[in-house]
């Protein structure tokens, strides 16, 4: 598998946890999740890779415009999702090892070969964040079965471990910034009050016209 193709999965699947509870935001914070904050900062560093790869992936798609603000909502949800999912495997007493989630020196290159100019580590870790929950959702999965992942059932098993990680949310005091327009369970609301659900579909038409400030290129 090639390192633009595996980054066209994991981009696709970043989106994939809903999140759940509720708790307090301080100023200055993205989210909280169980009295953790997660900066804006943070947030700021993994919108920008998100942006990267996300445009990366529509552009392959014939689509040239990406709303930043999905973005910024999706990063956001990636970010809390990584905290529960490793609060969910120490509780669990599951373990997965580093190199089922880091790039190797050589995928590095690859990735820092294919985006040019931007920030190779920053790139990573995001890719190796979402790989992370994905390793502890397989990890998770195989001791609920008592059964070892293979390479024909191991997409099953991330979705009965990622099945247990959105269960856990319920248990997690999360909390997004307003600014986001985010409901404790990480849906998008309307401006009518109403709530919607809001992964960035990359397949879906995008508004050509979008102030560049307000879009991923």
């Amino acid at each position: 598998m090639t390192m633009l193709t595996r980054t066209r999965g994991v981009v696709l699947g970043l989106a994939g946890l809903s999140l759940a509870a509720c708790g307090a935001v301080h100023p200055g914070s993205a989210a909280v999740v169980d009295g953790t904050t997660i900066s804006m900062r943070t947030l700021d560093r993994t919108a920008t890779a998100y942006c990267t790869l996300t445009a990366s992936t529509a552009r392959q798609q014939g689509i040239t415009t990406v709303s930043n603000a999905d973005v910024r909502r999706q990063a956001i949800v990636g970010l809390v999702s990584l905290r529960v999912a490793r609060d969910l495997a120490a509780k669990e007493d599951v373990t997965v090892s580093a190199s089922d989630y880091e790039l190797t020196a050589s995928q590095r290159e690859q990735l820092a070969s294919a985006f040019p100019g931007s920030d190779g580590d920053d790139l990573a870790e995001a890719i190796e964040d979402s790989q992370e929950v994905s390793a502890i959702a397989v990890a998770l999965a195989e001791k609920r079965s008592n059964q070892q992942a293979t390479t024909e059932n191991e997409a099953q098993f991330a979705e009965l471990g990622q099945n247990e990680i959105l269960k856990a949310f319920a248990d997690s005091d999360v909390s997004f910034a307003p600014r986001f327009g985010l409901a404790p369970d990480g849906t998008q609301r309307s401006a009518t009050g109403s709530i919607s659900v809001t992964p960035v579909d990359l397949e879906a038409p995008v508004d050509e016209e979008l102030p560049s400030a307000l879009r991923c290129s």
